[in-house]
Order: C-alpha cells, then sequence, then structure tokens
C-alpha cells in the first residue's frame, strides 16, 4: 500500500522514499518516509503513518455493541460501506475514514479488497490488507489509484475534495450529509445521514483526421 502514499505538499506527483526500521510479517512498523522533491518526512511509528504535518485530527466516539455486539455492528458497518462504495473488484483498494474506519478489516475480508484507514478510531488494527494512516485536510493518496472513499462528518471540505482525486473515475465517495458534495461529482444516493457521489468518466475528445489530398 506504501506505493499509493504521496506527499500532501504541492508539487509534482511522486513515489515516497521509505526507511524502515522495523517490519513485521510485511508490516512496516517503525520507519520513515521521505518525499525526494521537498524533503518532507512522515513518520510510522505504531503502525500508523502521520501525513498531518502538525494538523489536528478529528475523531468521533464509536460506541459498539449498540446492535448485538461489537462485531455485528462492525460487520453491518462493512456490508453498508460495501455497498455504498461498490466494493465488487477484488484486489481493489478501498479508503475508509473516521467511524468507517471500524469496517476495515470486516470489509477487507468479506470483499477481499485493501482497505486504508483514515484517522482510525483506536480499536482499529493494522493487519497485512489494513493499513493505518493519520491526516489533517489532505488525503496522501496518489491521483486516480483507490476504487472508492468514505469519510464521516468529522473531515473538512477539502477532505472530500481530496477524496475525489484520488478515487478512479467511475468510482465512489460517501460523505456525512451535513457536508456538501463535491463539485466534479454525480450525486448516486442520498438519505438523512449519509450521500453518495460518483466519480464523473473523463471526457476524451475526438477529432476527425483531415485527409491528405
Amino acid at each position: 500500500m506504501i506505493d499509493l502514499l504521496r506527499c500532501v505538499n504541492e508539487h509534482e506527483d511522486t513515489w515516497l522514499v521509505a526507511s524502515f526500521r522495523e517490519v513485521t510479517n510485511r508490516m512496516v512498523i517503525e520507519g520513515t518516509l521521505g518525499c525526494p522533491i521537498c524533503s518532507a518526512e512522515y513518520e510510522i511509528t505504531g503502525g500508523v503513518a502521520d501525513f498531518t504535518l502538525g494538523e489536528p485530527v478529528r475523531t468521533e466516539d464509536y460506541q459498539p455493541g449498540a446492535n448485538g455486539g461489537a462485531g455485528s455492528d462492525e460487520q453491518l458497518l462493512a456490508t453498508k460501506a460495501g455497498a455504498y462504495l461498490d466494493a465488487t473488484q477484488p484486489g481493489s483498494t478501498i479508503v475508509l475514514g473516521g467511524v468507517w474506519a471500524n469496517a476495515a478489516q470486516q470489509l477487507a475480508e468479506m470483499a477481499d479488497v485493501r482497505v486504508i484507514a483514515l484517522n482510525a478510531p483506536s480499536g482499529v488494527r493494522e493487519s497485512e490488507r489494513v493499513g493505518l494512516v493519520l491526516i489533517g485536510k489532505r488525503i496522501p493518496l496518489a491521483t486516480n489509484s483507490v476504487h472508492g472513499v468514505a469519510l464521516d462528518a468529522t473531515f473538512a471540505v477539502a477532505a472530500l475534495e481530496a477524496a475525489l482525486r484520488t478515487v478512479k473515475p467511475g468510482g465512489r465517495v460517501v460523505g456525512s450529509a451535513s457536508a456538501d458534495a463535491p463539485s466534479q461529482s454525480a450525486i448516486v444516493a442520498r438519505d438523512e445521514t449519509d450521500w453518495i457521489a460518483e466519480k464523473q468518466m473523463e471526457v476524451v475528445p475526438l477529432r476527425r483526421a483531415k485527409l491528405r489530398e
């Protein structure tokens, strides 16, 4: 998943240079990611990559067990996330932010996908299918690199715009009903808590070639 990560500063898109201090079962526990363009450094501590650059991280409390136990709550959330994001392509990458991240492991196993969890609650753990990342207003992922993104109400409007940039054309972004959907997207569905928007497909203009006489 590290191949998808990008520097959050404004400049040319490029891969990050990784330096690992501790790796367990192919999971990076301690290390540093560096930008070869601007020399910014992002620490990986306890398996969590920190891209906040000092910005505060907002999270919401998660109270599992309200619907019959933590496992059942997370399974329901995973089913909802999978349906909203149309997670039907095995091996694709899904991004879940905030409360949605509680379903990361269940969705990864259920849909056979990789999940990047942004600003996840403390109970969410890294695994071979789940990566943990802390962010501020910007999402440190390559353009057109993920299948879908779901963010809760703790994320700023700028993060929703960044989410649309990271999804592939035709991919989906889920956001809180309290925030507006990105302007370059089409609303697929909406209820009292969330909206689902789809990134518009890129249009390539065709021109008729002139024949030489």
